[in-house]
């Protein structure tokens, strides 16, 4: 019997792999896409409305468990969704958590939803402040395919009409908080923008999906599909073209290659049987995310490739970068004291944002390089996370708790790290996951021009809530532990030379032409936005780009 050949083989379901299969189905090419986890179940996987009285462990999950979380949204909300199996080390010296969510649609399942676009401030942030590289791309060159990813899946938001991040198309934005309008207030007396965020979640009803109904949940699934997620947008679109295979379970091990070193299938591992399988096809797409998308290809090792496939240059695994993330200041407004409580949380969602205002007019105005944003967040949380600070005893301490109920504030920072050579992913010469294959080994530390962000944000949130009558109580001893926000990029970096770089400007690795990236791991480096708009606008363009190699016959389909 003779062997399947796929068109295209995607590696990973998230942002960028799910607007691949979505993308290259519609073309009428076949594919088939590996996902190392389960297929989720909304009404099974999903918090779907429960209280925390309603769990054993009012939603903070069994204690005696607690240190095996890799934190963020690994919870008693969703259990079994968030990768412990698969190992992965680090560097003497370095720090790293890395939460995976390898189930179909991957992180999109669960998401913040901030969604900026980046623009020329970042594509040629070298040629402004003389560090590292620009991006191979324009923002004039990127933008059409924002627009459409926008359009597909709605972003919320307001004109803003400022040079660090570029107006979209947008629905319209969540309405401020009463604490917003208070702290907007405090912005403009010291000069800095305090505005709607970037949202992909729905205000009103959009291509077949409601609006969202402001239960709460949504970093622990939505159930009616209100923002956006492969499972909800983009795998449906994808299946009923009937040019799709899903297997899930199926841990990718390395990619396949022919006589020539050109990929020509991927072996994986099905993570049920324990077996591995091989899947062949015409060209290979890795969407893994960044640092899994590295060791995959660096595990692709044969005679052709004897340090990883399409790695001529050196480059891969490289370049890793990360977004710092930390609350830069907290505290709480008095004037909202004893006021009715309101559900400001029910969107669970950022509403707001404090887009880059440093280095605007000048890239070296501050002692730092290129800039951060600032998510301000607070008000009637589920949990009164400021109760251990309050005063009184049975009766009066309840009082005092809900007096303060609608007062607390916080700055959380979103800061990028430069591109550093020391910053890399590289295999583990001697640890191997539970299926024998090597394991991905981090080495990252904070650079020094993040780290002056850091200590800026702080001022400047400090500021701001004082001037908006607020009291300022603290601020973070030091922020997130690297690798926390799930923004890393860098390891299969985008540009034009092949002797510096793994891809071109259309994720197509210089080495092996049938071979994409399509995820952050192309971004030369983080910027003050989130990643996952830049995602899949990028792999929009790159899978058009290999639909039309498909066309014009320089890969014959299957």
């Amino acid at each position: 019997m003779p062997k399947q050949i796929y068109d295209v083989i995607v590696i990973g379901s998230g942002a960028g792999g799910g607007m691949a299969i979505k993308t290259l189905c519609e073309a009428g090419l076949k594919v088939c896409c590996l996902n190392a986890g389960r297929r989720l179940d909304p009404a099974k996987d999903f918090r779907n409305h429960r209280k925390p009285w309603q769990m054993r462990f009012r939603g903070f999950g069994d204690p005696a468990k607690r240190s095996e979380s890799v934190g963020y949204m690994d919870s008693e909300w969703v259990p079994g969704v968030w990768e412990h199996e698969i190992r992965y080390t680090t560097a003497p010296g370095t720090e790293w958590t890395w939460p995976r969510c390898w189930a179909v649609g991957g992180k999109t399942n669960f998401w913040g939803r901030s969604s900026a676009r980046f623009g020329d401030i970042d594509f040629l942030a070298a040629s402004l402040d003389g560090y590292d590289m620009d991006w191979p791309v324009t923002y004039a060159e990127i933008a059409p395919y924002y627009s459409r990813v926008e359009r597909m899946i709605g972003v919320s938001s307001s004109v803003q009409n400022r040079p660090s991040n570029p107006d979209g198309e947008y629905l319209p934005p969540f309405n401020f908080r009463c604490l917003d309008h208070i702290l907007q207030q405090g912005a403009k007396k010291i000069g800095v923008p305090y505005l709607h965020d970037r949202i992909a979640q729905l205000t009103v009803d959009h291509a077949g999906h409601p609006a969202c109904h402001f239960c709460g949940a949504c970093t622990t699934g939505c159930d009616t599909g209100s923002f956006f997620s492969t499972p909800w947008r983009l795998l449906p679109v994808a299946e009923a073209t009937k040019n799709l295979e899903l297997r899930t379970d199926a841990l990718a091990k390395n990619i396949i290659v022919d006589e020539n070193g050109i990929a020509n299938g991927v072996a994986y591992i099905d993570r049920k049987s324990r077996q591995e399988v091989e899947v062949y096809g015409r060209a290979v797409i890795v969407a893994a995310t960044n640092v899994e998308t590295a060791r995959i290809l660096l595990n692709s090792m044969s005679r052709h490739w004897p340090t990883g496939i399409a790695n001529s240059s050196g480059q891969l695994g490289r370049n890793l970068c990360d977004h710092l993330y930390g609350a830069s200041v907290y505290g709480y407004l008095p004037q909202l004291l004893g006021q009715p409580s309101f559900p400001d949380s029910v969107g669970d969602n950022t509403i707001v944002w404090m887009p880059r205002w440093q280095n605007l007019k000048d890239p070296h105005e501050e002692k730092f390089i290129r800039g951060y944003s600032v998510y301000p967040g607070g008000g009637c949380g589920e949990y009164p996370w400021y109760a251990t600070q309050a005063e009184g005893l049975g009766s009066s301490y309840k009082r005092e708790v809900k007096r303060r109920y609608p007062t607390p504030v916080s700055f959380t920072i979103q800061a990028p790290s430069l591109s550093l050579d020391t910053n890399f992913v590289d295999i583990d010469p001697e640890v191997k996951d539970v299926y024998g294959i090597p394991c991905a080994r981090i080495h990252f530390q904070w650079d020094e021009n993040v780290l002056k962000m850091w200590e800026h944000s702080k001022q400047v949130c400090a500021d701001l809530l004082r001037a908006a009558g607020g009291v300022v109580e603290g601020s973070a001893d030091s922020p997130s532990v690297p690798g926390w926000s799930l923004h890393d990029t860098g390891t299969c970096r985008m540009g034009h030379d092949p002797k510096k770089f793994v891809t071109n400007a259309f994720g197509q690795a210089h080495d092996v032409p049938n071979l994409y990236a399509c995820d952050a791991s192309v971004f030369l480096n983080c910027t003050d936005k989130t990643t996952t708009l830049s995602i899949m606008a990028f792999s929009l363009r790159s899978c058009e780009h290999l639909i039309e190699k498909f066309r014009r016959g320089d890969v014959r389909s299957a």
